[in-house]
């Protein structure tokens, strides 16, 4: 494989492998620091069990402050919790199970169904009755009592409390992933606003059900920033990043508002590949010009997000489309409908962009 250089005349060569080898350094210098300091949590719970509460090999310490923490510093500590609870519940019920009627395949059904149960009973989370099962089998699996009875349920809650307190005490702010993330929302609403552009001035419904196609499948990364952002805020208000909370706060509004823009988009998709592709050319042209500036201003949109910059521009040049969308009057019904649906995804994008709700309706007035 061969890719023209920045040097003029200077071919640059990438074999599969040398890409392969550059994205694994990536993902390991990102991960670097958060490894790390899971990795001195977990030596942290495992000295304690030893020096502290004088067990021989607390291993479950260990494994608990790794299970907690991971690879990365975006720490949901809903997740951490549930984790630790679940890890600590499922060695309790292994270790009261093997303690009065010892090991066998019986023994460890019924273990693993008590804890699994339990940790349902606890929460509803998904996370805490897998981690309660995995660790009541490893339990019952693993006999030897070390540090008394339940030795090894005490380790585990001082793994998790140890996870806990390092996620508490974790600075994280918001930063690239956060606005990689809404930049490619904005990007998407914008590939599909072009598209529906495209469809409508060719009369295409073929066209406009290709932009469909194309807004459906953008569903899982709208969701993924909505939920990353939910999560992170969730973050901020328990921990030290608290200081932070009310930037998290306006990412999670504007990746909601994006998420709802497209679904807008989604159902003005919907009505014009059934009704537009008949539609007056004039009206057609009109819609479809709207929405290629449309397209423009959320690719303009992405690159300010991206880079950190001020949203003043973005939201003046929205409000203009927005202006521009109520003073024409479109005489086919199927366009006026779809440029009514289309005053819905102006009114989040400008949100998303900045702008409150009042601000938002307020530009859609001729």
């Amino acid at each position: 494989m061969t890719q023209t250089g920045a040097v003029p005349g200077v071919t640059v060569r990438h074999s599969p492998f040398a890409i392969w080898a550059d994205a694994g350094w990536q993902r390991v210098r990102l991960a670097f620091g958060p490894v790390l300091q899971a990795c001195v949590a977990a030596a942290i719970a495992y000295n304690i069990g030893i020096h502290v509460l004088g067990h021989q090999t607390p291993f479950f310490a260990a494994i608990a402050a790794w299970m907690c923490l991971g690879w990365s510093f975006e720490r949901d500590i809903r997740r951490v919790a549930e984790i630790a609870i679940g890890v600590t519940l499922g060695v309790t019920f292994g270790d009261i199970v093997v303690a009065t009627i010892g090991s066998g395949w019986w023994q460890l059904s019924t273990v693993l169904l008590v804890a699994a149960l339990s940790a349902r009973f606890v929460d509803s989370g998904g996370l805490l009755a897998t981690q309660a099962g995995a660790q009541a089998i490893v339990i019952a699996g693993l006999p030897n009592i070390v540090g008394g009875p339940y030795g090894r349920a005490i380790d585990a809650a001082v793994g998790g409390l140890i996870a806990l307190i390092f996620t508490i005490l974790t600075p994280y702010r918001p930063g690239k992933t956060t606005r990689k993330n809404s930049a490619a929302a904005a990007s998407a609403l914008s590939t599909t606003a072009a598209m529906l552009a495209s469809g409508l001035r060719a009369g295409s419904p073929e066209a406009m059900e290709s932009a469909l196609a194309a807004a459906r499948q953008t569903e899982p990364l709208l969701n993924t920033a909505v939920d990353r952002s939910r999560v992170a805020r969730r973050q901020a208000r328990w921990t030290i990043n608290r200081r932070h909370e009310s930037q998290w706060a306006q990412v999670q509004h504007r990746d909601s508002m994006l998420e709802r823009a497209m679904r807008s988009l989604r159902v003005l998709a919907r009505r014009l590949r059934f009704d537009a592709g008949e539609a007056a050319e004039t009206d057609r042209n009109w819609l479809a010009g709207i929405l290629a500036r449309y397209s423009s201003a959320c690719l303009t949109l992405a690159e300010t997000i991206r880079n950190g910059a001020a949203l003043e521009l973005d939201r003046a040049e929205l409000s203009k489309i927005a202006h521009d969308l109520t003073a024409y009057h479109p005489n086919d019904p199927a366009i006026a409908t779809g440029a009514a649906v289309f005053r819905a995804v102006i009114v989040d994008t400008l949100q998303a962009a900045g702008a409150t709700p009042e601000q938002a309706n307020v530009a859609l007035v001729p």
